[in-house]
């Protein structure tokens, strides 16, 4: 749209919002309303734009009235009731917008739009099929009906059920509609892919290009977030764990990253051409199954907050774009012809069918835990940490629901990176020798491959130095001892890609004389050197973080110092905290001690419930600290382990405090003389996670755009 559609299109979207907030009953009527006129626009081509345009002020409107219903506490709508509270900040209250289902459908509809009138005038499905996508996403919000009236007993019971606690952090703001934005991007060019695969004339490459560079970028800043999040959410507490979501979210990146390297190279990549659309249509396949996977019950995961209601639209609309995929990639093999103008760069080649590759191996981990759970195969007990413990601390009433809890499966992490390092590993040393060769003579930089090759064979063999500083402290250990030699190979591809990448920047800026050769040098250089900071970060604070128990004896003296490594001392007293907005209140106070420097916070935070029955003992907290799933097994635990974290570039510090009846009020405590337990977890390195997608996110705002580079 020109500038001055959005203008004229304020005024219906503003009346739209009052009207709406006024009587919410129009709500839902107004959001079927949108989903006809949008299928119309995309069925009449010469009326498209006047009956998209009247349908987005709609759809916006009907946003606003949500996002101000939320901020002035409307519980009389039912989706505010149940996911909002009058004690939030404003911040949290608006961003309930995507925290439930109702409002996630919405949003993602409302982010289909610019999409679809960027390429409203393309013929077929190029230009009608965003609009189409759209359509069914307010289709699927009218179906859950966000502006239903609350029940007359729901609010008679309390005034509104409240956030999740899992929620209320500022995390909740950024990450989830990052990733909603992402998922819409990476869905728009499966039009122009399906034109494309059936041999039509179509901007496929731009379209991909433009929308799949955005979708990478801030689908890489959404999961920079989630994983800050992730380290502090008293659920989780590692950056990294295949959680079914994530496994999701990884194939969409995985797939967004092979696009992206054959893109430039589509026209002359002869048969290859065919692989990229196919990649695009899978991609948007995979990303609505990333959002039925988020909403699934089928397999355990640490992302459950918003219902499942809307899992079946997604998995309808994934198998579409499956179907079409195989049926047009099947018919485009069938009509290839026997020769081809040009054969792309192989290293390219090499690195879209690495991550096409990497894609599948998670799909397959993913199904396979799927098939497992839908055919009833029993959980082997290896993936079951800590399982048979916690049952001889289970109260009567919670063996039944423990079994079934984690008999239920999810993704196995260690065998899916067991099987994926070797993909990393040569994607490592195939795109250091891709930018090796353009600074040094072709027999050189097969040489200097060679001997990186020779040594990454070694590590493999003997390991290297994540299996010589490996302590055997971390959750897991055995099975992570396994997968330690191909990590340290992987870790040297990577440099090897970091410090080629670098040399052919400078080599690249010296030879032309010009820094502005840096816009496209550098950028390079900052993605795939951001990527390498990443995974060397990421390796070394999932590979090498350790636990130290200290176990407080009922006579111990609470305000004793204790040592855990080298100078760094910590102790824990209770604390009398006052009520914030979540009603939470912090019941530890936790001091550490380092070179004669003290550092104070807060851990441990419970609200007015009880303790969940069987809370026995320091070895039932530690299985709660140290596995996602032990604490997010009780429904109403009345408490949330946040723990006190301490940065640094090193190694990040975090110190969990379990509940415990010497750190409650003496009128709560039933048995002062229990042990106390406190774990000290150490991360190192993670401040290169930071600075790798930092690195990243930059590399890729500052490359040149698509319609510049094509122009070149």
């Amino acid at each position: 749209m020109k500038p001055i559609g959005h203008w004229l299109l304020a005024a219906p979207a503003l009346l739209t919002a009052a009207l709406v907030y006024a009587f919410p009953m129009l709500g839902n009527p107004a959001l079927w309303t949108v989903a006809l006129l949008m299928l119309l626009g995309s069925a009449r081509h010469g009326r498209r734009r006047p009956l998209w345009g009247v349908a987005a002020a709609l759809l916006v409107g009907l946003c606003l009235a949500l996002l101000l219903a939320l901020l002035m506490d409307r519980f009389d709508i039912r989706y505010v009731w149940l996911y909002s509270s009058a004690a939030l900040p404003w911040h949290l209250k608006l961003a309930n917008l995507w925290g439930g289902d109702e409002g996630t459908v919405l949003l993602l509809a409302a982010l289909c739009l610019p999409a679809a009138f960027r390429y409203a005038g393309r013929p077929g499905l190029e230009g009608s099929f965003n609009g189409l996508l759209a359509a069914w996403y307010v289709a699927a919000a009218a179906w859950l009906g966000p502006f239903t009236a609350t029940p007359a007993d729901w609010l008679a019971a309390r005034d509104s059920q409240g956030m999740n606690a899992h929620l209320q952090t500022i995390w909740m703001a950024l990450h989830a509609p990052l990733i909603l934005a992402a998922y819409a991007w990476a869905l728009a060019p499966a039009g122009a892919a399906l034109r494309s695969l059936a041999g039509q004339a179509s901007d496929y490459a731009g379209v991909a290009a433009i929308y799949g560079r955005r979708a990478w970028l801030v689908l890489t800043a959404g999961i920079g977030f989630g994983m800050v999040w992730a380290l502090e959410d008293f659920t989780f507490g590692q950056l990294w764990h295949w959680d079914p979501v994530q496994t999701s979210a990884f194939i969409v990146w995985t797939l967004l990253g092979a696009v992206l390297h054959g893109i430039r190279r589509w026209q002359e990549a002869g048969s290859f051409a065919r692989l990229l659309p196919l990649l695009s249509l899978l991609g948007a396949a995979a990303t609505c199954l990333a959002m039925a996977v988020t909403r699934s019950e089928v397999l355990v995961s640490s992302h459950r907050y918003i219902g499942t209601t809307s899992w079946l639209s997604h998995l309808l609309l994934a198998g579409v774009f499956l179907l079409a995929a195989v049926g047009l990639g099947l018919r485009a093999l069938w009509q290839r012809r026997a020769t081809v103008r040009r054969t792309a760069d192989w290293t390219l080649q090499v690195a879209v069918l690495g991550f096409a590759l990497m894609a599948l191996l998670a799909v397959l981990a993913l199904l396979q835990a799927h098939l497992r759970q839908w055919l009833g195969v029993a959980k082997p007990e290896e993936q079951k940490p800590f399982f048979e413990t916690l049952m001889m601390w289970a109260d009567s009433s919670e063996i039944l629901a423990l079994r079934q809890v984690f008999a239920q499966w999810d993704v196995d992490g260690y065998a899916l990176a067991h099987w994926l390092l070797p993909f990393v590993l040569a994607l490592g040393l195939v795109g250091g020798f891709s930018f090796l060769r353009k600074v040094l003579v072709r027999r050189w930089a097969i040489a200097v491959t060679a001997l990186v090759i020779g040594l990454c064979v070694l590590l493999i063999r003997h390991g290297g130095w994540l299996s010589e500083h490996y302590a055997g402290r971390g959750v897991l250990s055995q099975r992570v001892v396994a997968a330690l030699p191909w990590l340290d190979a992987a870790l040297l591809a990577a440099l090897f890609l970091l410090l080629a990448c670098t040399l052919w920047c400078i080599s690249s800026v010296w030879r032309s004389r010009r820094l502005g050769t840096l816009r496209h040098t550098g950028s390079l250089a900052l993605i795939h050197g951001g990527a390498v900071l990443a995974l060397v970060g990421g390796f070394a604070a999932t590979a090498l973080n350790s636990y130290l128990p200290i176990l407080l004896q009922p006579g111990d003296d609470l305000a004793q110092w204790r040592g855990i490594t080298g100078d760094l001392q910590v102790r824990v007293l209770p604390a009398e905290g006052q009520l914030d907005y979540s009603g939470y209140a912090a019941l530890a106070r936790v001091e550490m001690r380092e070179n004669g420097e003290e550092i104070q916070g807060q851990a441990l935070f419970r609200d007015a419930r009880q303790l969940p029955p069987g809370y026995q003992g320091p070895v039932r907290q530690l299985c709660e600290i140290l596995d996602y799933r032990y604490a997010r097994h009780q429904g109403d635990p009345g408490y949330i382990l946040n723990p006190f974290i301490i940065r640094s570039w090193l190694v990040d510090t975090q110190v969990w405090v379990p509940a415990s009846p010497r750190l409650l009020a003496a009128a709560e405590a039933a048995d002062s003389a229990q042990e106390t337990l406190v774990v000290v977890r150490r991360y190192p390195l993670v401040s290169l996670v930071w600075t790798g997608f930092a690195a990243m996110l930059l590399g890729t705002l500052l490359l040149p755009a698509w319609a510049r580079a094509k122009r070149r």
